[in-house]
């Protein structure tokens, strides 16, 4: 009898993932698809419906939307960026998409970086949008120290003669450029920064969640490790619950987002009392360009 419920016991969790992930908005999936293949290049079908804990089916309709607008291209078990992604602009409704998605992160990540200062300990989370930030303060030549458990993140920086980078260690997860576990954990355990980068796969009912409990224990262990937390969240991220729960959205001493922040969602973070900022996407250059507004509500 308890051989036959331990067998059971991963179908069962399977299962219910898949139920609650399946409550995530289309978009939320397509942009965490995007995310994925943004660092790798290529994903299989079966890694993508591991990572989200959704089924096979949902996973393929979501390669054939962003198929459909040239945001991917299928291939045999998987799928690849798309034409679009690559730099090939074919409709007009593909650019402004993908534009629209590549100016949100860039937005975000500007907006972090003037949260930096000059020898400020800075740790930073494991995701494309927090890659974003870190390249802003590369770009800004500040001196920092910089502690991170994202191998992309670390390359960038290591080509920067400011910046004191500190990669804690740990295991590469398949298919990522995380790096979780031993000695990283104890590492972090053990470290009082100034400020972290926190990544976001998913938001919902004032709540932080992720679909691996490998990444949010590993968002909650950089949080502890900081005195400044601040969270650079894409504003399409905002709707169904992830797999499971990382920390309630105000923990945070701050969140940064783009404008396509909901305004329904926005009332709700205030009526949280949770500190929200938005940058608009920068214009091209003109002479009588006025300087990119910020606001925070």
């Amino acid at each position: 009898m308890v051989a036959r419920i331990s067998q059971n016991v991963p179908d069962m969790i399977s299962k219910t993932a898949g139920r609650r992930v399946e409550k995530l908005l289309p978009r939320q999936r397509q942009s965490f698809i995007l995310d994925v293949l943004t660092e790798h290049g290529v994903v299989t079908l079966q890694h993508l419906a591991e990572r989200l804990g959704a089924s096979f089916s949902t996973v393929r309709r979501d390669l054939d939307e962003l198929e459909s607008r040239k945001l991917v291209e299928r291939t045999h078990g998987g799928a690849i960026l798309g034409s679009l992604s690559k730099g090939v602009v074919e409709t007009e409704e593909s650019r402004a998409t993908s534009g629209a998605m590549k100016g949100a992160k860039e937005s975000i990540g500007r907006l972090a970086a003037t949260r930096i200062r000059e020898g400020d300990s800075v740790v930073f989370d494991s995701s494309t949008t927090v890659l974003e930030a870190a390249r802003a303060i590369v770009e800004a030549r500040l001196r920092i120290t910089a502690v991170t458990n994202n191998i992309k993140i670390a390359e960038l920086m290591s080509a920067s003669d400011n910046i004191r980078l500190i990669i804690p260690g740990g295991t590469r997860r398949p298919g990522t450029n995380m790096l979780a576990g031993e000695p990283g954990d104890s590492f972090l355990n053990h470290l009082h920064a100034d400020i972290a980068l926190i990544g976001a796969q998913s938001a919902s009912d004032g709540m932080l969640t992720d679909s691996r409990i490998e990444s949010a224990s590993t968002k909650r262990l950089l949080m502890k490790a900081v005195r400044t937390r601040i969270l650079l969240i894409d504003s399409w991220k905002f709707g169904g619950p992830g797999f499971c729960d990382v920390v309630p959205l105000s923990d945070f001493d701050e969140l940064i987002t783009d404008m396509g922040l909901p305004e329904e969602e926005r009332r709700n973070l205030q009526r949280r009392g949770i500190q929200v900022s938005v940058e608009e996407p920068a214009l091209e250059p003109a002479a009588s360009q006025e300087p990119v507004r910020k606001r925070a509500y």
